[in-house]
């Protein structure tokens, strides 16, 4: 059965963080989010409740309202519980928590991002990016200055993806804020997500480091969940077909699976098939497990996917497991690998 987990990338320093000064929060060890003690007015809905004034001008909703399921979350690892949708056009950041079957909205919140927009494309252009990440690492508000109040988490920008197309920058984190709610205004970070201080608190209790997946969408889009069934179901059969087939030892049947555009982090397809061959061929038996599998549709792109999973590798002379990001796009009708790494 195929199943994956999912992993963040490493502890990013500041770069396009809102602040570039020197602080210590910039080297700091990745650290577990401390346990929150809720401030009043900070349950799982605070960011939707009734506010004396707007939160500039964004109006709040009732987390999940009318909504129905993101598009892009087809599905969750099961050691995953939550994941964080954000809508940059809305402004907004959805928590969804997975219970007896699909994953359900518990909030959802204001968020600020860059001033110049979004569609992040190069290192100090002050926009959010638009993609799927993972928390990486949560560094705590004391040892931050003050512009980012009571904390940080590090997300996985620039991913695989990002870094196939030329995306370059760093530095781009959740965090909290040293404005009230009056001046926390829509496009008003260096291409962070910003969110009040009490609404952080609040998401620190649903975040797993380098496990929450963070889908950053221009405009997400809502569907039933059984409208996503067809595609999830087809391709974790073509994940499960890759799988076999590199168990097979077919170099060919394997090497179907693969786009003729497929690169790796450092090797395009010639070079990485080239090296494939070399390796199997001192092999007698190959097994592959795929388990904890996560699955999602990528934002911005045609039908291009994010698949991560723990590998389980073993063979006659040699053993391992590690956790790979694979991105997966249907080309005339069959689903195809564009770009795999490893984590």
């Amino acid at each position: 059965m195929v199943a994956a987990a999912i992993v963040g990338a490493s502890l990013l320093g500041i770069g396009d963080a809102e602040e570039r000064s020197s602080s210590s929060g910039a080297s700091a060890k990745p650290l577990p989010p401390p346990p929150v003690a809720a401030e009043a007015g900070a349950g799982p809905n605070a960011g939707t409740q009734t506010r004396d004034r707007p939160l500039a001008g964004v109006p709040a909703t009732e987390p999940g309202a009318g909504l129905g399921h993101p598009s892009n979350l087809f599905q969750l690892p099961g050691s995953v519980k939550n994941a964080l949708v954000f809508d940059l056009q809305d402004n907004r950041m959805h928590i969804f928590e997975t219970g007896a079957g699909d994953p359900e909205p518990i909030g959802d919140y204001f968020v600020a991002v860059g001033k110049n927009g979004i569609e992040k494309r190069r290192e100090g252009d002050e926009k959010t990016p638009v993609g799927i990440y993972f928390v990486s690492s949560y560094i705590p508000g004391d040892t931050l200055p003050a512009i980012y109040g009571v904390g940080a988490f590090p997300i996985s920008y620039p991913n695989a993806w990002d870094r196939r197309l030329g995306r370059t920058g760093s530095g781009i984190w959740i965090h909290g804020t040293d404005k009230d709610e009056a001046s926390l205004l829509p496009q008003s970070s260096r291409g962070c997500l910003t969110l009040r201080n009490a609404d952080f608190m609040t998401l620190s209790q649903f975040v797993r480091i380098r496990r929450t997946p963070v889908i950053v969408s221009d405009k997400v889009t809502w569907t039933a969940p059984a409208e996503l069934e067809a595609d999830r179901a087809s391709l974790a059969t073509a994940i499960e077909a890759w799988r076999s087939d590199w168990e097979s030892l077919d170099n060919d049947a394997y090497f179907r699976h693969y786009s003729p555009h497929f690169r790796t982090d450092d090797m395009n397809r010639a070079a990485w098939t080239r090296y494939k061959r070399r390796v199997n061929s001192s092999k007698t038996y190959i097994e592959v497990g795929v388990e904890d599998l996560g699955i999602y549709a990528y934002p911005g792109e045609s039908e291009l996917f994010l698949v991560t999973f723990e590998q389980r590798y073993r063979s006659n002379n040699f053993r391992g497991r590690k956790w790979k990001h694979q991105y997966w796009q249907r080309e005339a009708g069959d689903w195809r690998i564009v770009h795999e790494s490893g984590v």
